[in-house]
């Protein structure tokens, strides 16, 4: 009960955060920066799951699976030996295509020098996510939230200086510089665990056995990355940066909401279906989850459509009363896309990491279909009209699986395989 109460306290703050944020730069910036501001958040969002190639929810698993303090250190070196080698590569491929990596993201070639710094300081904030992973993994979930929260704390405050200074892309960088914090409160806690200051280059076999858990996360956020960057490339150059900057905006309302449903399948979710065994118990917590999800996003769809002028108005700025259209669209996809989440997740409760990155990766490839002939089309919503057509099919795909009584109904959602445990 406790760690649930640090959860919910740390994601409160989080949103608080995320709103004061998305309120204060859509006020201070113009459309345009506000869209240079939001796509580097983006990009840095995306470099620190790079940072450790998606391990680090396998590193919470390898940390908690721990027996002794040896067992925690090879985790730690785990870690840390796949930053040593991710990092540098990553930042060698960003300086390499430098020109590319600008244009795609703010349009201007001669941002490189931003995109450089951003990716460095995004990169070099990764061991404080190790030490919080190991701190999260052996329960000292309070000091880990902790640590994040000083880091969050720190880097929202820095970026609202910058935003208030009219420099979107300071703004993102300082939010990024955030997570210096964040390693030097965790740094001193994860000591107390009996990890060595310095760690040592680990075994193969240690670094597979991590990164066997987060593979499906690395290849559906890179794909995620993918599609996302190309689509809104594609769209700033069909219809300009002021139509992109309002897809934006609601995509970023659009996580506010979708961190909720993917909070509760992760600290609750996930855990508590491992260990139903019963199919009757099985079904019918499913159902309960879904309708949970479709009712939680289903009531912010119907407030938004009730009032969205003076929403629009309180958490972003009246010269976003345009993408009313588009936030409406984006929030219907939201509720549809509780199907999806609800499949995925029993996949990685099931021990079929395939099966989540499977199912994600072809959704986005629907959207991105969908999306770029509508765009053909000349239709400026091509983006949150592909969202959700390829969260409606995603739905009635699942839907179908679920109601059948054959095997790919057992396959999907019944079958239970043996979890794997680090060696």
């Amino acid at each position: 009960m406790r760690g649930t109460f640090w959860v919910a306290a740390y994601f409160t703050l989080k949103i608080a955060f995320a709103l004061c944020l998305l309120k204060l730069s859509a006020n201070a910036l113009p459309v345009t920066g506000f869209t240079v501001f939001s796509q580097l958040m983006f990009f840095a969002a995306l470099l620190n799951v790079l940072a450790l190639c998606g391990a680090q929810g396998g590193l919470i698993r390898q940390a908690a699976a721990a027996r002794d303090v040896a067992e925690l250190r090879q985790t730690q070196d785990a870690a840390f030996t796949i930053w040593a080698v991710a990092a540098p590569v990553s930042l060698l491929l960003v300086f390499c295509g430098h020109g590319l990596v600008a244009r795609m993201l703010v349009g201007d070639p001669a941002a490189w020098r931003v995109i450089l710094a951003l990716t460095a300081t995004a990169l070099a904030g990764a061991p404080g996510g190790i030490w919080c992973a190991m701190l999260t993994g052996r329960r000292r979930v309070a000091q880990s939230l902790s640590a994040q929260a000083a880091g969050l704390l720190a880097g929202s405050g820095a970026a609202a200086w910058r935003i208030l200074a009219h420099d979107p892309a300071g703004a993102a960088l300082a939010f990024s510089a955030g997570s210096m914090v964040t390693g030097c409160a965790a740094l001193p806690l994860a000591l107390r665990l009996g990890l060595p200051l310095l760690p040592r280059l680990a075994t193969w076999p240690h670094v597979a056995a991590l990164l066997r858990y987060s593979a499906a996360i690395a290849a559906t956020t890179g794909a995620s990355a993918l599609v996302a960057f190309g689509l809104r490339w594609i769209t700033r150059d069909h219809f300009g940066v002021a139509q992109l900057g309002y897809w934006l905006a609601a995509s970023r309302i659009s996580d506010l909401s979708t961190q909720l449903v993917g909070l509760f399948m992760i600290q609750v979710f996930v855990p508590h279906l491992a260990t139903i065994r019963d199919d009757i118990q099985r079904h019918a917590f499913l159902v309960r989850c879904w309708a949970r999800g479709a009712g939680v996003m289903g009531l912010f769809l119907a407030v938004f459509s009730l009032a969205p002028r003076p929403l629009i108005h309180i958490f972003l700025s009246d010269s976003y009363q345009p993408a009313a259209t588009i936030i409406r669209l984006c929030m219907i996809g939201d509720v549809l896309r509780v199907w999806l989440s609800l499949a995925t997740h029993t996949a990685f409760a099931n021990g079929a990491p395939q099966r989540y990155a499977g199912m994600e990766i072809a959704t986005l490839a629907i959207m991105a279909v969908v999306a770029v002939a509508l765009t053909a089309a000349g239709e400026p919503n091509a983006l949150p009209i592909g969202y959700l057509v390829a969260n409606a099919i995603s739905a009635a795909v699942i839907s179908a699986v679920f109601l059948d009584t054959g095997e790919a109904r057992k396959y999907f959602f019944f079958e239970k395989k043996k979890q794997k445990t680090f060696d």
